[in-house]
């Protein structure tokens, strides 16, 4: 009796790390977004205030990971099934042993977790577009107080040709 409620507390908490996992992305992503925000007006104190607290919630997300990992560990072990690498084994494992309640809640849970995850994916891809163009703006300034032109010429490939 006792290892099957010691079994169901972990179940739980495994559960309950899913749904931190999904919170804490979620803050990932707003943090994200406010970067681009700072980044559009140039706000330098504000994005490196921004950088900071994105550093410490993947610091907790990293530590949410080390836990998972332990737990899902556990949970395979005390059904004397092998160590699973993917969630979709950890899952069937956990259906195969009458827990399909509990392997449904934590899918649904990573698929809203994969969302989350895209969407920051994509505002990265857009901050980097960003800081790629700003910098290839610094560059041509530079240039330009170096006494090179600043203009460009085309090839008939589209290619850019050095100025003449």
């Amino acid at each position: 009796m006792g290892n099957q409620l010691e079994l169901k507390l972990k179940l739980n908490h495994l559960r309950q790390l899913w749904f931190d996992f999904s919170e804490k992305h979620t803050e990932l992503y707003e943090i994200t977004c406010d970067e681009y925000m700072h980044l559009l007006a140039s706000e330098i104190d504000e994005l490196e205030a921004n950088i900071d607290e994105k550093t410490k919630v993947l610091g907790y997300i990293n530590q949410l990971e080390v836990q998972r990992n332990e737990l899902t560990n556990e949970i395979t072990n005390h059904y004397g099934a092998e160590k699973q690498t993917k969630l979709s084994g950890f899952l069937k494992v956990l259906n195969e042993n009458n827990e399909e309640t509990i392997s449904g809640e934590i899918n649904k849970l990573n698929l809203i977790l994969l969302d989350i995850v895209e969407k920051i994916q994509e505002q990265n891809r857009k901050n980097q577009f960003f800081l790629n163009k700003a910098i290839m703006s610094l560059k041509e300034l530079k240039e330009s107080f170096n006494g090179k032109p600043a203009y460009k010429t085309y090839s008939s490939s589209g290619m850019t040709k050095g100025p003449y």
